[in-house]
């Protein structure tokens, strides 16, 4: 019995009467060759049913085929950081690459084998990062890369309005820099949040950011103070944090409440809003009559409450798949990690780029009008 062999690049090259190097060009998306001859060898292989060899493909350029991901500690049950990662995956998937998670142990960083990193809401204090940065691989940052936590030494940056502390230059530790990041509009979404609380009568708003220090919770918070200042209002802000986030942010909540002037209250982490409504439902408050409520960061739960909860869709799945899209075009442009045409003793530039949109739910919760005392 005969068993037919697997159609190799040679064949592909010959059939579109191309070199074998224009062949692999072609099929991997690498520059070089026409769009003619690449529509032309794409066509040729997908007739023969050719399938790369992603390990053969791998060991030639010293690339590992893997990227890693890194997220904040204890946030492994919350919505958003799942939903990112799986985008993440879905297009390290196209790519050809497989994902694995950076796990929160000392010698993370040590034994990583890995073409290039994405880390989501890096955090201060959090002394994995800086470890992950002095591997000199690329890296994609979630969210801004808090400047103290990526630099051992000030860089020359420039302070962007809203982001406190964060850099718009890169962020170099030891060889490494940031190669890219992703953002998204965390100033429009919470102004828009905190207008509706005002349009529906709301005149002493407060927010429940995380203890951790994020730069997209440094921007929420920062906005948050400079719409209070606008609007002649006392800024109210408590912390919890992500360890025991339940209970801290039940404690958060009381405190607020207890203070007998609270009206509003944006609740910034994924799934804390759900604290919220219940210790704010446990205090004697109706929600969306006399306590308006929003999350910063959307859930299906939400639209399903009653009455249902404002809340900011950060499409976190498209997030993900914008990290991803980001650390294949750095991973194009940087060359394989032991290629010595790039020198790691002078850092890259951040070249790359982008803003994922974002909307804000208007739901019931924040619809009003409240019926408060004095109001």
């Amino acid at each position: 019995m005969t068993t037919s062999r697997p159609v190799t690049l040679q064949q592909v090259a010959d059939q579109a009467q191309v070199s074998r190097s224009a062949a692999s060009f072609a099929l991997s998306g690498r520059p070089g060759v026409s769009e003619a001859t690449r529509s032309k060898v794409l066509s040729i292989a997908a007739e023969l049913g050719y399938s790369p060899n992603r390990t053969a493909q791998n060991l030639r350029s010293s690339r590992t085929g893997i990227v890693a991901v890194y997220s904040p500690k204890d946030v492994s049950a919350l919505s958003y950081y799942m939903e990112a990662t799986f985008g993440i995956v879905d297009e390290a998937e196209a790519s050809g690459h497989t994902v694995t998670i950076v796990p929160h142990t000392a010698t993370a960083a040590e034994h990583l084998r890995a073409d290039g990193i994405i880390v989501l809401d890096p955090t201060l204090g959090d002394p994995i990062v800086p470890r992950l940065l002095e591997l000199g691989l690329p890296v994609i940052s979630g969210e801004q890369m808090p400047q103290k936590l990526s630099s051992p030494m000030p860089p020359a940056t420039t302070k962007v309005a809203g982001t406190p502390e964060m850099v718009s230059t890169p962020a170099v530790v030891g060889t490494s820099a940031v190669a890219g990041t992703v953002t998204s509009d965390h100033i429009a979404s919470t102004r828009e949040v905190l207008d509706a609380f005002a349009a529906a009568g709301a005149r002493a708003p407060a927010i429940i950011a995380p203890e951790e220090r994020m730069s997209w919770s440094m921007a929420v918070e920062d906005t948050y103070q400079q719409w209070c200042a606008e609007n002649e209002v006392e800024a109210r802000v408590e912390t919890a944090s992500l360890e025991g986030m339940a209970e801290a942010t039940r404690q958060a909540t009381k405190r607020l409440l207890d203070s007998g002037d609270v009206d509003a209250i944006l609740a910034l982490t994924d799934g804390s809003v759900l604290t919220v409504v219940t210790s704010a439902a446990n205090h004697g408050r109706r929600l969306g009559a006399d306590l308006l409520v929003a999350a910063a960061v959307d859930s299906p739960v939400l639209g399903y409450m009653d009455p249902p909860v404002t809340a900011v869709d950060l499409r976190p799945r498209e997030f993900g798949r914008a990290c991803m899209n980001l650390l294949s075009k750095a991973l194009e442009t940087s060359g394989p990690p032991a290629d010595s045409s790039h020198s790691l003793d002078s850092p890259r530039e951040v070249q790359l780029a982008e803003v994922v949109d974002t909307k804000v739910i208007h739901r019931a919760s924040t619809a009003g009008p409240l019926h408060l005392k004095g109001h």
